[in-house]
């Protein structure tokens, strides 16, 4: 094989192929546990604030200069890494506060979408303070440009840290019968024996944590946790057995398609894939809405 044709496929089209389809994965199958366990439709990681927070981690660690701050100190991480760790600390912190803010108000799924939607604003006013007093416009750009989610910047060394992600999935199809239950409300879940409170914190971290690990790679991607789940829906029923793992193959296809439609849509130009996505996205939400209207949804 041409040293060229080695360096195109191995180093540049594999990792951004085998990033898409953990990023699609993760993300869907994490949107389809949060709809179930907090019966709404609308619920994603944004809903957490998860995706806030990484944003946040990450503005933070390019305003430090990326790695240059603490090179001299812990030379193992460079410029990349420091941006990755800082948006996982983030989205991290941003799950255990809404699941202390939920924990101590009780695990209602109102109380956990409000303290979600709470702490989303907190670390979205954060970041745009931080782009608002930086002081440099290239900082700015950086922030923008990594809000934005790409995958042109995953090589193969990110690829085993963002599969940890998929571990998840078994995880939500061993406990299916309790978001099953879950997704008959409270009451009749707690009268099947399930610690309602519990298993909605607890499919909550996992879906939160699931998410910060992929976000933290490529940036923030939406629409796949929100939309995904969804169209799956409509297709499979809410079943989770088959919702899930039906889930994370069609957000693993989308996300790849969207990675194909990024660098074909406009030539010479790669358009960030989190871009496409919502444009892919958005459409099909609306068509679901028109077409089932007030049929679709949790009972």
């Amino acid at each position: 094989m041409p040293h060229d044709a080695y360096l195109v496929i191995w180093q540049i089209r594999l990792p951004e192929a085998l990033a898409s389809l953990i990023l699609g994965a993760s993300l869907a199958s994490a949107g389809a546990v949060l709809q179930g366990i907090l019966r709404n439709p609308l619920a994603s990681t944004y809903t957490l604030g998860v995706s806030a927070a990484a944003g946040f981690g990450a503005a933070i660690a390019i305003l430090l200069g990326a790695g240059y701050v603490i090179k001299y100190y812990l030379p193992v991480i460079t410029e990349p890494y420091l941006v990755i760790i800082g948006a996982f600390i983030a989205a991290s912190l941003a799950a255990l506060l809404v699941y202390f803010l939920s924990f101590i108000k009780g695990a209602s799924p109102v109380t956990i979408i409000l303290a979600g939607v709470a702490v989303m604003f907190v670390f979205s006013t954060g970041t745009s303070l931080i782009q608002y007093f930086s002081g440099n416009p290239d900082v700015s750009h950086a922030i923008v440009m990594w809000m934005l989610g790409s995958v042109t910047n995953v090589t193969l060394n990110y690829i085993p840290y963002m599969a940890l992600s998929l571990l998840a999935i078994p995880y939500y199809i061993l406990i299916s019968w309790r978001l099953n239950a879950l997704n008959l409300g409270d009451d009749v879940a707690h009268s099947l024996g399930i610690n309602v409170r519990n298993t909605r914190l607890a499919a909550m971290l996992v879906a939160a944590f699931q998410a910060a690990v992929t976000i933290s790679f490529v940036g923030l991607v939406g629409f796949v946790d929100l939309v995904i789940p969804n169209i799956a829906r409509v297709l499979v029923g809410s079943d989770n057995r088959y919702l899930i793992p039906a889930s994370a193959l069609m957000g693993a296809d989308i996300t790849v398609l969207a990675d194909v439609v990024s660098k074909t849509l406009i030539p010479l130009y790669v358009i960030p894939i989190g871009v496409v996505l919502s444009m892919i996205g958005a459409p099909y939400l609306l068509a679901i809405i028109i077409s089932r209207g007030a049929r679709y949804g949790y009972e």
